[in-house]
């Protein structure tokens, strides 16, 4: 399902990465987007983090933590995300 079909009939979408799956809210609320804003304005972090963070439930970001990416598997992961929730990635340019 697109992340469009995903905005428009469920709550929720999922992807796998690391060898399970994921879920996520279907849309951005402005939430998440305040969330966003603020935490980057406070740590000029890392934008997967970021996404990570903000989207992912916190029985979920433990599990991620316990996974322990390194900066580039981080990366794919906020890619997964920001395709998932339909913005086409994190915005971070990863080698081809």
């Amino acid at each position: 399902m697109s992340a469009i079909e995903n905005e428009t009939t469920r709550e929720t979408a999922t992807f796998e990465h690391f060898g399970r799956e994921w879920t996520i809210p279907a849309k951005r609320h402005l939430s998440h987007m305040r969330h966003m804003r603020e935490e980057g304005r406070r740590s000029f972090g890392n934008i997967d983090l970021l996404l990570a963070e903000t989207f992912l439930d916190a029985e979920q970001f433990e599990a991620l933590c316990d996974i322990d990416p390194d900066e580039q598997a981080l990366s794919d992961f906020g890619d997964k995300i920001g395709k998932t929730l339909g913005f086409g990635g994190s915005g971070n340019s990863g080698t081809s």
